[in-house]
């Protein structure tokens, strides 16, 4: 796990933090080397072909070897399979970022994903908020971080923002997450939220509020689209019992965790900025 100090680039400008909160979402270039991608890719196709550095696998599971070539892959909770994930998803430089971002005085891991789109494949992901999902979480003081594995193009199902619709608070959810709903939102009447394609070179962030509407089409080019995403919480963040989420059921698996009303912590929760 990354224990360097905090790399100046990561120290964001008042304006940056302006625009956050007005537009929804924050591009932040390049955080991640060429070497770190590769390397990175290599630790994602161990963790598809069922490969575990570490022992144990992922929480949770989307696709499995022999699986359909053409579906989406996803897996949560990465980082307790493979160091090197780890290394990334609880990078203090993104940990920094989302601090500045959301005024949080300490940042805690809500879980990670990895997402492969595979060329000519995958499904449609319907526009979702991110946070519509983890009522557990008291408030919405949550960001995800974005990490391209691959140079997104246009036309390989890249994630699209809906700019400032983290303004509207908690619109209703989709019927389903993947392809079985319709692609456009449902919105209040007369509302305009433009649409903002994420285009970015592999090794770049993007990061996106937990109420900003985002989806993404089906990839249609030659080439993979493969993401690992880091969703951040605030350390002031509390459990908020009533709500189900898969991340609920490991933590009671641990000694430490939080019961209602108390702050996130625990194993399945890990610090990851301000370093310890």
């Amino acid at each position: 796990m990354e224990t360097t100090a905090i790399l100046p680039d990561t120290t964001l400008t008042q304006s940056q933090i302006d625009a956050f909160h007005d537009l929804g979402y924050h591009i932040h270039g390049r955080l991640f080397s060429e070497q770190e991608v590769d390397a990175l890719c290599v630790a994602c196709e161990r963790i598809c072909q069922g490969h575990y550095e570490n022992g144990v696998g992922p929480d949770c599971s989307y696709w499995s070897p022999g699986g359909d070539p053409l579906q989406l892959r996803k897996f949560d909770n990465c980082w307790k399979a493979d160091r090197t994930i780890a290394t990334a998803v609880l990078s203090p430089r993104l940990g920094h970022i989302a601090a500045q971002l959301i005024s949080a005085p300490s940042i805690r891991m809500w879980h990670d994903q990895l997402l492969h789109k595979p060329a000519l494949g995958g499904k449609v992901v319907v526009y979702h908020q991110d946070w519509a999902y983890w009522q557990a979480i008291d408030v919405c003081e949550t960001v995800t971080c974005w990490i391209a594995l691959d140079d997104v193009r246009a036309d390989s199902g890249p994630m699209i923002f809906l700019q400032g619709s983290h303004k509207l608070g908690l619109v209703p959810a989709p019927n389903g997450f993947s392809g079985d709903d319709t692609f456009e939102p449902k919105l209040p009447p007369e509302t305009h939220c433009p649409p903002v394609p994420v285009i970015i070179p592999a090794g770049y962030v993007s990061f996106h509020h937990g109420l900003t509407l985002h989806g993404s089409s089906v990839n249609t080019s030659p080439f993979k689209r493969r993401a690992l995403v880091s969703h951040l919480m605030s350390g002031a963040c509390r459990y908020r019992a009533g709500y189900g989420h898969s991340n609920l059921d490991f933590m009671v698996k641990y000694s430490e965790y939080p019961k209602p009303g108390q702050r996130f912590c625990g194993p399945q929760f890990p610090l990851i900025y301000p370093v310890r």
